[in-house]
């Protein structure tokens, strides 16, 4: 009698290239100090802490590639950069840490601030366990970057103003440099495409910055305040591959 060939299981070694869409959760701290250094020390005192969570949760859209080598039945190694972009955006009134006495009163017209978080992406290594032969239990690690931008603005009104000088608005923006890492399961649904769900979470280190040096550092009045912001990030998508 004849005997039916065995069907071979499938190969994940090769190119492949996806979408993915999801939500990126920022967890952002804001902490400010150096508040109106030219007064000195003590001048300002925080009634309400040095700083606050800055966190915002947004819908991302990205696209991923990379290529895998099938090194075992069972495992799968391999290397993989993504791209993405949410607009994640908290503003809050007042700026976290700003709340406080000045010789004795308290400041009025205080400073809005905004921590904004839009396009990241990644390099990172994939190290997968093959829990069934089209199913791929995987862990990543590696590194990241996001664009972080930082806003803040106040205006001069009566009374013991944050801005003594003059009003300001002011944003700046870098690239910040991280490392990520996290885990998800690969299925192959059938010919060469590639179903996951995916989650990562990432830390960009803390961005200091200084507001308002600009126009307010004269005698009488310093309108200056320093920012640090540490910025982290949770990810989670689902995505759909091709693989080549």
């Amino acid at each position: 009698m004849p005997v039916k060939a065995r069907q071979a299981a499938p190969s994940w070694s090769g190119f492949y290239a996806g979408v993915s869409i999801g939500a990126r959760w920022a967890d952002n701290d804001w902490q400010s100090s150096d508040i109106a250094p030219n007064f000195g020390a003590g001048a300002f005192v925080p009634t309400a802490g040095t700083g606050g969570a800055m966190d915002a949760v947004a819908a991302r859209f990205g696209g991923y590639l990379g290529y895998n080598v099938q090194v075992s039945t069972s495992w799968v190694a391999g290397v993989e950069a993504d791209f993405g972009w949410a607009n994640n955006s908290k503003t809050t009134n007042p700026v976290p840490g700003t709340t406080g006495l000045f010789f004795g009163a308290p400041l009025v017209g205080l400073p809005t601030g905004t921590a904004k978080e839009t396009w990241d992406g990644s390099i990172r290594g994939r190290l997968g366990y093959l829990v069934a032969p089209a199913t791929l239990l995987y862990g990543t690690g590696g590194l990241a970057w996001q664009r972080l931008e930082l806003s803040a603005n106040c205006t001069v009104v009566p009374g013991n103003s944050f801005c003594f000088g003059s009003s300001h608005n002011e944003t700046y923006a870098a690239t910040r440099l991280g490392w990520t890492i996290g885990a998800g399961v690969e299925h192959m649904i059938g010919g060469n495409w590639l179903a996951r769900i995916d989650y990562r979470y990432a830390d960009f280190g803390t961005l200091t910055q200084t507001f308002f040096a600009a126009g307010g550092t004269g005698i009488g009045f310093d309108d200056r305040f320093t920012a640090h912001v540490t910025a982290r990030t949770h990810t989670a998508t689902v995505g759909l591959a091709y693989k080549f």
